[in-house]
């Protein structure tokens, strides 16, 4: 039986033609290419790691340091660390990227772990979420994360569900991202927190406050209503206007709304519980920071 430290000097006999990009560091034993290694090691570039109980850093010549969580497994190359398994995190502040899936993370402070759904968390910066073809799946702000599915580009939102300018929108609970959405069972949700699944489209947005347009796979409610602050912060609606398409038809939904404008709800509702305009303005104002932190 080879010992650990023949492993060790036999793995890095056959990356001996690369040079090497960095090193490997551990309280305990993790595996380098198939051989087990206690302490730490040199990196070649396309080296695999994988750690047991004990997590490990990378310190890779170009400054990058990437943690693996104990139960990880990734291949690690001078400009990036494929994850296959557990948890990899960069948070030097240098920018580095991780990919996992088919997906692409680029951050300075960045943690992804894969389960059964992929979560990428912005520790500091913002985490560019890219999938083939160099197209941007998300933009997530610093101390926000995500959820997305294994699959290329499949991601989860959640959020106020809205109409603007002849078309629907949501913002994104957790990220406040404003999004142009598509689907053809959509106006049954209209004004309630919804979460959709979906995935972004290459077309531009026709909404000028969306940053991206979202073909929706399907719909699950949330929560019932609950988007009045949200609507007139964005100037949008939360019901369907007289003429407007959408499977609940206009006149359905006509009969349970007030065909009232947002602005004009929220402006009733304020002066009933505050007494007046300037108690609307306010109650409007501290619900709205409620509700779009939640």
């Amino acid at each position: 039986m080879k010992s650990p430290l023949l492993c060790a000097i036999f793995s890095a006999s056959a990356f001996a033609a690369n040079p090497a990009i960095g090193i490997v560091t551990a309280s305990g034993h993790f595996t380098l290419q198939g051989s087990e290694v206690w302490g730490n090691a040199t990196l070649f570039d396309g080296a695999s790691v994988e750690t047991t109980l004990a997590s490990s850093q990378l310190a890779l010549r170009n400054g990058a340091r990437v943690q693996l969580a104990a139960g990880s497994r990734a291949r690690v190359f001078a400009d990036r660390v494929t994850l296959d398994k557990g948890t990899g995190q960069v948070s030097n502040g240098m920018p580095f990227e991780i990919d996992a899936a088919a997906l692409r993370i680029q951050g300075s402070g960045v943690r992804v772990v894969i389960g059964k759904m992929i979560e990428v968390a912005a520790l500091t910066g913002t985490a560019r979420v890219t999938g083939n073809g160099d197209r941007l799946l998300a933009a997530i702000p610093s101390g926000h994360s995500m959820s997305f599915a294994p699959q290329e580009g499949t991601i989860k939102r959640s959020g106020c569900l809205l109409y603007k300018d002849n078309h629907f929108i949501l913002q994104d609970d957790n990220t406040q991202e404003v999004m142009e959405v598509n689907n053809p069972d959509l106006a049954s949700n209209l004004g309630n927190r919804v979460e959709i699944t979906g995935t972004i489209s290459t077309v531009k947005p026709a909404i000028g406050i969306a940053t991206a347009v979202f073909n929706v796979a399907s719909v699950a409610p949330v929560s019932q209503g609950g988007c009045l602050v949200v609507a007139s912060s964005l100037q949008a609606r939360t019901d369907l206007p007289p003429g407007a398409g959408g499977s609940a038809t206009p006149s359905s939904t006509a009969a349970t709304k007030t065909g009232m404008s947002t602005g004009a709800k929220v402006a009733i509702w304020g002066a009933v519980i505050g007494g007046g305009a300037a108690g609307g303005i306010v109650a409007a104002s501290s619900s709205s920071k409620k509700s779009t932190s939640q």
